[in-house]
């Protein structure tokens, strides 16, 4: 009898793992999203879900503003991706790239010579920029909405 319920754990924990539900909504497009420049030109802000993972600044105050000459500005992130809001400007250049049959942001950072990957994902007619700080089957990530 004890054989029937550790089959029965296991197969309720594989058929609940991260790995079989797929993305958290999953109307979301991932891969082979079609994207060009303008849909990226604009003001983008960081989500509530966000602030969860960073520093003790809990409002809403990052916005990243990507410009037609392919530059970015960000505001109170110096150290955005490495889990900390602060006063600085960040600047630098962007360019849209593909890998793996996803599409991405490269941040080219100015002062520090860092470069981070913005995933660009798509939920209906809506673009999202995602960042992931770990592992993504942990939720924790950065995401900047339009």
């Amino acid at each position: 009898m004890k054989r029937h319920y550790w089959i029965l754990l296991i197969l309720i924990l594989g058929f609940t793992s991260c790995q079989f539900m797929g993305p958290i909504d999953v109307n979301i497009e991932r891969k082979n999203v079609e994207v060009n420049s303008n849909d990226i030109i604009g003001t983008w802000k960081m989500d509530k879900f966000s602030y969860e993972y960073l520093s003790e600044i809990k409002n809403d105050s990052i916005v990243l503003t990507f410009k037609p000459n392919n530059k970015f500005e960000m505001n109170n992130s110096q150290n955005l991706f490495d889990r900390e809001i602060n006063n600085g400007i960040s600047t630098g250049t962007w360019k849209i790239i593909e890998q793996y049959n996803t599409k991405k942001i490269k941040l080219n950072f100015d002062k520090s010579n860092i470069t981070t990957d913005l995933e660009i994902y798509k939920l209906k007619n809506n673009y999202q920029l995602w960042y992931f700080l770990s592992d993504p089957d942990t939720g924790e990530r950065i995401r900047f909405l339009k």
